[in-house]
Formats: C-alpha cells, structure tokens, sequence
C-alpha cells in the first residue's frame, strides 16, 4: 500500500493548478438529446463521460484501490423567449468506480434513491472503460408541449479515507454507527491519509447542455 499511494501522491502533486499534467486532461462529460421517442418529438437525456480512465489522475487512483465516485444531475429546461428558462425537472444518481484487489476485478455501481441498484464488473481496466464510454439514456422526459434542452453536471472525486469505509459498510448492507470504536489506522490507512493531507484530493466539476429540440402537439 505504501508504494501505491506513494505512486499516486507523485501523480497528484503533477496534476495540481499549474502542473504540467494539468494540461493535458481529456476526460469530457457530454450530454445530448435522443431521437424522438413519438410523433410529438418527445426526447430524452443521453449521458456520456468519454476519456475518464485516460486522465491520469483518474486511472492512478483506481489503478492503486481508491474508489472514484461520480455524481451526476440532470436537468431538464424549457425555453421561454419573454422571461428567463424554466426547470422543469432534475434527476441525481451516483456512480461508484473502484478495483477491488481480492477478486482482481473492477466494478462499477450504480446508486440512486439511497441504495444500490446495478452493479457489474469486469475483468480488465480496458472493459471497465469500455462501459463509461458508452451511451446512457436516463428515463425522464418533458411533460409538456414547447422547446427545451437538457442541462447537467458532472463532479468526479477519490473517496477519503472515512468515506471509503463506509462504502464498504453500505455496499454489504451494514449500518454505519458513529459510536463505534476506531481500532486504530492500519499501514495502509496511514499511508491513504498521509496522501490525503500532502497531494490533496483530485477533484473535478464538468457541466454540458444538449442541443435545443420541440416538443408538439400530439397529432390529431
């Protein structure tokens, strides 16, 4: 675990404001509207976050066992020419990332409504980044007749040390009680903390809108 987190420390230190990695970050958050789903031209959000495992400090962190977790919000806009636009309707759900050393396998997991609802995994990093790349549709849809697009956010962070272990305790259906004793910081602990404090968190915030679409009347 040392030299892990040794190896990741150097990584973040480089990807830091002013760094030369820094300049150098291809992950991309994009969000477009699908074809029509009727007549009335009804469409709905399409998520993708292509080049995640190809920013370095991404793929370091995974490579050396620290979850990533993506939190992403949609969001759906109508236009309104005479005042400003409207939302109409958000959708947040959490993606969490991470290898898992025991069985040498990545896995990816879906979780909204406070609990998880997907989860699979794969093989090889090349798989697991295979997945992220691909296309999500997530199921809401304007309501109404008008114009609208489609707004969202992004946030893309390594999990600290507390949050790690707690995510192990929800992922196996265990509570999480405040009171309970620490026993103590293990080597490996230690080493994730001292990372924690001297290379700082990674932290990323990306933001995408869709092209504007219509939605009509349904024919008659």
């Amino acid at each position: 675990m040392h030299s892990r987190a040794l190896r990741l420390a150097a990584t973040l230190l480089l990807v830091l404001p002013g760094g030369a990695v820094a300049q150098q970050q291809r992950v991309e958050f994009e969000i477009t509207a699908s074809a029509p789903l009727n007549e009335a031209g009804v469409r709905q959000p399409v998520l993708r976050t292509p080049g995640l495992l190809r920013d370095s400090r991404w793929r370091e962190a995974i490579e050396n066992s620290f979850p990533l977790r993506l939190r992403l919000r949609v969001e759906i806009w109508r236009v309104r020419t005479d005042w400003f636009d409207s939302q109409e309707r958000n959708f947040a759900f959490e993606v969490l990332i991470q290898y898992e050393p025991l069985t040498d396998e990545y896995s990816r997991t879906l979780i909204f409504g406070g609990s998880p609802r997907e989860i699979r995994r794969f093989t090889t990093l090349v798989d697991l980044e295979r997945s992220l790349e691909r296309e999500n549709v997530v199921n809401i849809r304007p309501a109404d007749v008008g114009e609208y697009y489609f707004s969202g956010s992004l946030q893309i962070q390594v999990l600290t040390d507390d949050e790690m272990e707690e995510l192990e305790r929800f992922l196996q259906g265990e509570p999480t009680p405040r009171d309970r004793q620490d026993p103590g910081p293990s080597i490996g602990r230690s080493a994730r903390r001292l990372l924690l404090r001297f290379g700082g968190l990674p932290y990323q915030e990306l933001e995408a809108r869709s092209e504007r679409f219509e939605v009509r009347p349904p024919p008659p």
